[in-house]
């Protein structure tokens, strides 16, 4: 079974991305014994990608896009052939630069944040959005939500921005991060596509903080966040009967040299011991090791092997660990030591143009 590296790209210069090289979505063939990159194609036709998800069971990718002339963004619907992929259609998401998604635990739906960066008056602004999946593609929506609010930050909170969303691993529960008002906000997925607040189970971050993206250990008793606009890993508890969360650690990242440190994606290592972090504008990959009562030390903090890296993925094994380097135009493949929490020297650099998302599946 073949495992395939997919890369989004951003094709248009956008100001709140900066310069674009990308030419559409690209499949590439991976090697998870030596971790070398292949190129197996582009496909064309589809502009500004920001996120992708894999659907291996349906052999299928969706991915987030920006369509001109339109005034929300959309998510295409891919089949995964051998001798490429091929669009089997799309829906718009209600909201404007769509920047996460992921499937519903039970794969009937896919769930997709939008970030309304400087939505216009009367644009669509749903900051949640649930699709159907259907034997076509995706459904009409089942539900969307819009937020308000704001934070503290003038530059980057004046209104809210989702930034992920994602359900817990053992139940209905998910939970959106809300980058501009600084919460994690749940919601209960019912059988429908239904979205059922659970405002008991949200969390509220220290003012500014900028929660980005979550994920969750896969026993569900806990999950962990990383912020942008302060630098920080939080590790929080789920009460296994009330499902409220509370706070165990916060790792505050520090500057180096004065410098700037942007967080952008977060993963839970296959041993679900350590946490790997990109820290974009100081080109950096952060590794934590997850201790006793989910304390976080540091093991490692290493050159990510371009600049900007903007999103990362683990191999389908867990030896490998691939980052997309957005504005040096690069995927760089590092391989991981899970027992002392470090990674390699690249092993390579594969070039190809401005990667705002990369993920990899066996298909």
């Amino acid at each position: 079974m073949p495992i395939y590296a997919f890369t989004g790209s951003l094709t248009r210069p956008m100001p709140q991305y900066g310069a674009a090289n990308g030419q559409g979505l690209g499949r590439l063939l991976f090697d998870d014994e030596t971790g070398a990159l292949s190129h197996a194609e582009l496909t064309g036709g589809i502009d500004d990608t920001a996120w992708l998800v894999p659907d291996p069971q349906r052999a299928r990718l969706y991915s987030t896009f920006e369509a001109t002339g339109t005034n929300q963004s959309a998510i295409a619907v891919y089949t995964v052939e051998t001798s490429g992929l091929r669009r089997l259609g799309a829906q718009q998401t209600l909201g404007n630069e769509a920047c996460h998604a992921s499937l519903s635990t039970d794969g009937r739906f896919l769930l997709v944040a939008n970030y309304n960066g400087a939505n216009p008056d009367g644009y669509p602004d749903a900051a949640l959005t649930v699709f159907p999946i259907t034997d076509n593609g995706l459904g009409a929506p089942t539900a969307s939500v819009a937020y308000e609010g704001h934070g503290p930050n003038p530059d980057r909170q004046t209104t809210a921005h989702a930034h992920c969303v994602v359900q817990s691993p053992t139940t209905e529960i998910l939970y959106v991060s809300d980058l501009g008002i600084d919460k994690l906000i749940a919601y209960a997925l019912d059988k429908a596509g239904g979205l059922i607040r659970q405002p008991g189970k949200d969390f509220s971050f220290p003012p500014g903080l900028g929660p980005r993206h979550l994920v969750f250990h896969p026993d569900g008793n806990s999950l962990f966040v990383v912020s942008e606009l302060i630098p920080t890993v939080m590790s929080l508890a789920i009460d296994p009967v009330t499902g409220a969360l509370t706070r165990r650690d916060a790792f505050r990242i520090p500057a180096r040299n004065g410098g700037i440190v942007q967080p952008a994606g977060i993963l839970l290592a296959p041993d679900s011991r350590h946490l790997v972090v990109a820290l974009r504008v100081s080109n950096e990959i952060l590794v934590l090791r997850i201790g006793n009562n989910g304390r976080l030390t540091q093991t490692a903090r290493v050159p990510s092997g371009g600049e900007t890296p903007r999103d990362l993925c683990f191999s389908p094994s867990g030896k490998h660990l691939v980052v997309a380097n957005q504005d040096s135009d690069r995927l760089t493949v590092f391989r991981v030591d899970h027992a002392a929490g470090t990674l390699s020297e690249p092993l390579q650099h594969f070039d190809i143009g401005t990667p705002m998302s990369v993920k990899l599946a066996a298909f």
